[in-house]
């Protein structure tokens, strides 16, 4: 899921994370890919989702959409 760091600012993308962050149910995030980067915890995406709010995800949890 490295790939979502490359893609450029003000993309639509998708993808599944965790609900609550540690679960093993997953959840859909549909949204604007804002800006990455690298944090203590590894690499991160920053999305704007679709119902307006913006969410960090990292991408050590993001699963790809079937």
């Amino acid at each position: 899921m490295l790939e979502l760091s490359k893609k450029r600012n003000g993309r639509r993308i998708e993808v599944r994370y965790p609900a609550r962050g540690t679960s093993n149910v997953y959840r859909n995030v549909k949204g604007v890919k804002l800006r990455s980067g690298t944090g203590p915890n590894g690499k991160f995406i920053t999305v704007q989702e679709d119902n307006g709010k913006i969410r960090s995800l990292s991408l050590n949890k993001v699963a790809p959409t079937f």
